[in-house]
């Protein structure tokens, strides 16, 4: 087990210990990598569930008078429209369009907005909202240490939910949210995650953290529920497409740049990066993600090289092997960018390895 008294522990370290977690430093903290294997994990959300410790996440309040119109200078989606109870998806940009970090906004009404990001990037959001000049009335803090975060995910999580929870928490829909209590204490919940399958994220004080944990895993005995870690996170994300901060987005790649321009509400004249986004969608040499398999004997990993034609185009920027596939896959970004279907190559340890330019997400659940 891999534990550094330098990194900080989440309120669910104990109870990780003692379902056997292998622990790894991720931005700045110790997190649980694997508890049974990345694979057995994985598949388990696939086909049934899996309970992650996702409390290193970062939690921003902004209310106040203004507080839609500020944040709506700051964030690329549309959050005037979106109604009280939306968790909306979105991204922060520099003004060259680098990107600062993409994260969910919670939004509870026009005066009162949570935020949730990127454990790496907290301290970095909080500034740049504080230089974005709000008015004296909006208030912006850091909720972060008030906040534990479990993420139930799988085709069965909504039945262990309801095992759980009163009242029925089918009821809750996708990129919804809603505030319950549960022994005695407030908690939110919403029906997001960073795996591609249905699930909850439930946030709720620490103090109540690990009896939650222990309830949500004695009800999903009968579904098959497993701890899970940042390892199958990692996979599963992959497989579902979507982007890692520091890899398929940072401040050198853009939400364009990542294909994500649907989370850009364009019609926004005022957010922070739009004039460059627009420049770069309007490029046709603006680099792209692309999506690409592999056969099993070359699985694609971070920054290999990636060619067409034999020019080289671009690198990995996330690979995996997939157990849902059973091939290799890959994200990489590249210009120009191939066609679908085409024929391209990656050089690992000096050797080409020929891939296939495939559409993003490369699994999707059933629905």
């Amino acid at each position: 087990m891999e534990t550094n008294n330098c990194f900080k522990k989440t309120p669910l370290f104990k109870i990780c210990e003692k379902y056997n977690a292998r622990f790894t430093s991720f931005a700045g903290w110790s997190l649980p990598l694997q508890f049974s294997g990345i694979i057995q994990e994985a598949k388990a959300v696939r086909n049934n569930a899996g309970l992650f410790d996702v409390s290193h996440m970062g939690e921003i309040e902004v209310a106040g008078p203004g507080a839609c119109d500020f944040l709506s200078k700051m964030v690329t989606n549309n959050i005037r429209k979106a109604r009280p109870g939306r968790a909306i998806y979105t991204f922060m940009c520099f003004p060259d369009g680098g990107t600062i970090d993409d994260f969910l906004i919670y939004k509870h009404s026009d005066e009162h907005f949570f935020l949730v990001v990127n454990a790496v990037n907290t301290v970095n959001i909080l500034d740049y909202l504080k230089k974005g000049f709000p008015e004296p009335t909006i208030k912006i803090a850091d909720r972060s240490q008030d906040f534990a975060l479990l993420a139930l995910q799988g085709p069965a999580a909504n039945s262990i939910m309801e095992k759980v929870l009163e009242p029925n928490t089918l009821s809750i829909k996708p990129f919804r949210f809603q505030t319950l209590t549960w022994k005695g204490q407030e908690m939110v919940i919403s029906r997001t995650g960073y795996t591609g399958e249905d699930g909850f994220e439930i946030y709720l004080p620490p103090t109540n953290a690990e009896h939650l944990w222990e309830t949500l895993m004695e009800a999903g005995q009968n579904w098959g529920l497993l701890p899970a870690g940042l390892g199958a996170r990692d996979l599963l994300r992959q497989e579902a497409g979507l982007p890692l901060y520091g890899q398929e987005l940072s401040s050198q790649i853009s939400p364009v740049q990542a294909g994500l321009d649907k989370f850009i509400d364009w019609e926004n004249p005022e957010f922070s990066g739009r004039t460059s986004l627009l420049a770069e969608q309007a490029n046709p040499l603006t680099p792209k993600r692309i999506g690409l398999v592999t056969g099993r004997g070359a699985i694609p990993r971070i920054d290999y090289q990636v060619y067409w034609e034999g020019k080289l185009i671009g690198k990995i920027t996330s690979g995996t092997f997939s157990p849902v596939l059973q091939k290799g896959i890959g994200m990489a970004l590249v210009n120009p960018v191939p066609p679908i279907g085409s024929e391209i190559s990656i050089l690992i340890r000096g050797e080409h390895h020929t891939a296939e330019v495939t559409p993003l997400p490369f699994y999707q659940r059933k629905r």
